[in-house]
């Protein structure tokens, strides 16, 4: 029998007295793939930081075959792009051509200082040929996926860990990357893999199951675990509240968003190209296109986030942008989450612990500095103030609870939000678009990180919303099963510009 590359024997976490991890043994032989999966919140990232050397588990013992393995791990949030926001943020305010000196693709993979021939080789196995010269701050969700993976394979690893690789990836791509890990098994590489039952490679030698901190299956089966998994219970939802909370304080309008012939490019680069749309009042909109297709950009425009929209004929709640409203009476309109919300949370009242979790240093005072709960998380939504304390009303604080209880994040609300995972945070999130009861839903892969049951639950929440008060919806999603049955208009993008609307 070959002797394991991994090998862990009653492994345990505790953070706060809080258990996060109990008593989980396991072996995993060289070149064997790996793949971790189970509900949002089972612990399937804090294992991977047990292995990939970030943590520290606080019993139980694991050996790795060599001192000397190389373990890298690609994480679920990739924040390259976010240092230079401000830069370009002001440079594009007063500056249509406006480039700045950002580091291209280019640069940040010649970092590595990697031969020629494997940064050619990883290039093109990651198609990223074309993006060489682009700057990184204008990369999609899709494509910073891409360059972080590009980046980890350039490390040489014996264990490459990747946490919900497949996540932001349109169906191109993630056919792609299918392809991608069973190229990295034939080069004998230890592969983890973090990501939902419906995307288990074919090319996974065992498949860990994770239910509330413990290791409760180990199988080759892929259609046993989606099995096992689609038979836990959904909650009941309880909708009698639903009207009282939802009487709009908003001035009604007729059209939300109406552009004409918009253009934003960003230097030399063209991103959106000559774009007409109009979304009226209680039209429920998907927008599709590949990744780097402008929706993104697209979004920005209407979330008040991009300045180029003073530079286009946009109109929002009937009116034209840049007459001398606010960009907070905008965005007060709009219930908003995307990946780059979700990383501006993070970096904000809890970036200093996820820095420190990350580190798995517990003394940097991170566990005891800020102790923003998820009920103030959500209760920030309010007003669009990130961990805002401001004194709710009797009737706020019933509407926070109501849309917690709805998404069944009820039992997290006195718990401190950075240590949540990734998927309970989104659902957070989630939480918090809804509480002002906006007339508008900007909702950017909103199910990324969640598990198929936390999914299903929150497409259903949007149907009754969308269907029983009126809610104009834009919805971006790269999977058909995550759209909800509202949809009644589509809006397509490819490369910039409309292909299908």
């Amino acid at each position: 029998m070959p002797s394991p590359i991994i090998h862990a024997q009653n492994l345990s976490l505790s953070i706060e007295s809080e258990n996060i991890l109990n008593n989980i043994s396991f072996s995993i032989n060289t070149g064997e793939c790996i793949v971790l999966t189970g509900a949002s919140g089972s612990g399937k990232t804090s294992l991977a930081k047990i292995l990939a050397g970030h943590w520290k588990a606080s019993s139980g013992e694991i050996h790795f075959s060599s001192p000397d393995l190389k373990k890298t791990i690609v994480q679920q949030q990739h924040d390259f792009r976010y240092a230079f926001e401000t830069k370009s943020y002001f440079g594009q305010r007063y500056d249509r051509n406006y480039s700045g000196n950002f580091p291209t693709v280019n640069d940040i993979l010649l970092k590595e200082k990697s031969a020629a021939t494997d940064l050619q080789r990883v290039v093109t196995q990651l198609n990223l040929s074309e993006k060489l010269q682009q700057p990184v701050i204008e990369l999609s969700n899709g494509e910073g996926k891409r360059l972080q993976l590009a980046l980890a394979l350039l490390t040489k690893p014996d264990v490459l860990i990747l946490d919900q690789p497949f996540i932001g990836l349109d169906t191109a791509t993630r056919g792609e990357l299918h392809q991608l890990l069973e190229k990295i098994k034939e080069q004998k590489i230890t592969v983890i893999l973090i990501t939902t039952p419906d995307e288990i490679p074919a090319c996974a030698d065992q498949i860990f199951l994770m239910r509330a901190g413990t290791l409760c299956a180990q199988t080759k089966d892929a259609p046993g675990i989606i099995e096992e998994m689609q038979q836990q219970q959904n909650g009941s939802v309880n909708w009698e509240d639903l009207k009282e909370i939802s009487v709009s304080a908003f001035p009604p309008f007729e059209v939300a968003v109406h552009m004409n012939h918009v253009n934003v490019s960003f230097g030399n680069k063209k991103i959106l190209d000559d774009i007409s749309w109009t979304v009226k009042r209680g039209e429920h909109w998907a927008l599709l296109g590949h990744n780097g297709s402008g929706k993104s950009t697209l979004l920005s425009l209407i979330n008040a986030d991009n300045p180029q929209v003073y530079l286009n004929d946009v109109f929002l709640f009937d009116q034209k942008r840049g007459n001398g409203e606010s960009i907070w009476e905008i965005k007060k309109k709009i219930g908003y989450v995307s990946p780059e919300m979700h990383n501006h949370v993070l970096r904000g009242s809890s970036y200093i612990q996820s820095q420190a979790l990350a580190k798995n240093d517990y003394s940097l005072g991170g566990f005891s500095q800020d102790k923003t709960t998820c009920f103030e998380i959500v209760s920030s939504g309010v007003n669009d103030q990130v961990g805002s304390s401001t004194r709710l009303t009797a009737m706020q604080q019933k509407t926070v609870t109501y849309w917690m209880e709805a998404l069944d994040v009820i039992h997290l609300k006195q718990r401190a939000f950075y240590k949540t995972s990734l998927g309970q945070q989104r659902l957070l999130l989630l939480a918090r678009a809804l509480v002002k009861n906006p007339p508008v839903l900007i909702l950017d892969e909103p199910c990324q990180g969640l598990d198929k049951e936390q999914t299903q639950r929150f497409t259903s929440l949007v149907d009754t919303v969308c269907n029983h008060i009126e809610k104009t919806l834009i919805y971006v999603s790269h999977y058909a099963s995550d759209m909800p049955s509202c949809i009644d208009h589509v809006l397509m993008l490819e490369n910039g510009r409309v292909k299908e609307n």
